[in-house]
């Protein structure tokens, strides 16, 4: 009961302390323009309607996510579960609106029904399953984010609202996708940094220079999903990040490196404490906690492949490697390593692969805290493998294998295997 105890302690400091980040904001990749594809349909209802409201400054977009996933190895149940995910999208454009040039508006309502396979009792920490790990988490199965953006030129732009940061992840090529196109596994759909919320109240401004884009964001620290973040924001302190985008070119093949700073002032749990929140009694009263919390990440890519005629087709090389102070943060370092994008095969351009490596440490100080009560904590780390099947460009089919060694030292290897089917409408 104690390791169990323990486990859900470290996942909820996780957790609330939040998870993304690890791709510089500022690099997004394109919507393939329909133009492009004359001959195929995108989604299942394109058509003469979609246009019309696009032209008058409406855009709406649908997606249906299901997933069917069990663990085949490990501890813990075998029973698999099914659970599925519904996304729309709108965006309006204030100058087609006849409002202002420069504005727009982009809102996104989620919702879960089913069952997932994040907690299956086999020790493993980071959701196997971010789809249907987000909202949830945060005790909801559904949410909605409204993000406001003024381009002052077309350098600089501000936006304002409640992000949702898987959203901003998803757009990033090779890695993105937000747990329903690429990556299934936390760890590397949407790398944690434990200072980022998974929705989050804020503000950024990009700035477009020659060679380096930069993003400055300030942001509450709390999960916005929380209704005191939207009525008393920032009464527990302020995040703020920095990130720089370098892209460049090699060997007429795109690439970037990134490179990102985060400070938070709210106050902590003082880790070195935490067996004091196991033991039965009053010790609680007596927990001390820390202000202020820093993570600092390094990142690249690098297509191998890509099509001159079509930039976003293409597979390549991706990294990141991060550190953070280990005490509030709950983490001390991250490393993360894969390769993949548009498939290797002939006239499969709408296919994606990929394979990845993941590995997290927690704190030090968590884990000697731990220790003295009997409890041995390790790095987790796993590795990733899937292939996306488009059997129409509107319809794909996605086989995921995982193979996690779970952050409890007694527990033997997990291995989970999914089958995700997603539907753009």
């Amino acid at each position: 009961m104690k390791i169990e105890s323990a486990l859900r302690q470290a996942k909820a400091l996780i957790m609330t302390a939040a998870m993304v980040g690890v791709l510089p904001v500022s690099v997004r990749a394109a919507d393939l323009p329909t133009e492009d594809r004359s001959s195929t349909q995108l989604r299942l209802l394109d058509g003469e309607w979609r246009d019309g409201l696009r032209e008058s400054g409406i855009g709406i977009d649908a997606w249906w996510t299901q997933f069917y996933q069990g663990a085949i190895a490990g501890e813990g149940s075998r029973d698999w579960q099914y659970g599925g995910k519904g996304d729309v999208f709108l965006t309006l454009d204030g100058g087609r609106l006849g409002l202002w040039q420069g504005l727009s508006v982009a809102a996104h309502a989620e919702f879960l029904y089913g069952d997932d396979a994040n907690a299956l009792g086999n020790g493993v920490l980071l959701p196997v399953n971010t789809a249907l790990a987000f909202p949830h988490l945060g005790g909801y199965d559904e949410d909605l984010s409204i993000v406001i953006t003024q381009a002052l030129n077309e350098r600089v732009a501000v936006s304002v609202g409640k992000f949702n940061m898987f959203d901003v992840l998803a757009k990033t090529p090779l890695l993105g996708g937000g747990g329903t196109d690429t990556f299934m596994n936390l760890g590397l759909a949407a790398p944690v940094t434990g200072v980022t919320p998974p929705y989050l109240l804020g503000a950024n401004i990009t700035i477009k220079t020659n060679p380096v884009i930069l993003t400055a964001f300030v942001y509450d620290p709390r999960n916005a999903q929380d209704d005191d973040v939207l009525e008393n924001p920032f009464s527990e302190g302020v995040t703020g990040m920095l990130s720089a985008t370098v892209p460049y070119r090699l060997g007429g093949k795109s690439g970037f490196l990134g490179a990102k700073a985060i400070y938070s002032n709210k106050r902590g749990t003082d880790l070195s404490e935490i067996p004091a929140l196991i033991l039965p009694g009053e010790s609680e009263t007596f927990i001390d906690d820390k202000k202020g919390s820093w993570f600092f990440s390094a990142s690249f890519q690098q297509y191998l492949v890509q099509n001159p005629d079509n930039p976003q087709e293409g597979w390549g090389i991706f990294g990141q490697i991060a550190v953070s102070d280990g005490n509030p943060n709950p983490l001390e370092w991250s490393a993360l390593l894969g390769f993949g994008g548009t498939s290797f095969l002939p006239e499969r351009n709408f296919d994606r692969w990929g394979i990845g490596y993941f590995r997290y440490s927690l704190s030090s100080d968590l884990r000697d805290g731990l220790d003295t009560l009997g409890i041995d904590l390790r790095d987790e780390q796993g590795i990733e493998v899937f292939y996306s099947l488009a059997v129409t460009p509107w319809f794909s089919l996605t086989g995921d294998v995982q193979t996690v060694e779970p952050v409890i030292s007694d527990n033997a290897t997990a291995v989970t295997t999914s089958l995700r089917t997603k539907i753009r409408f």
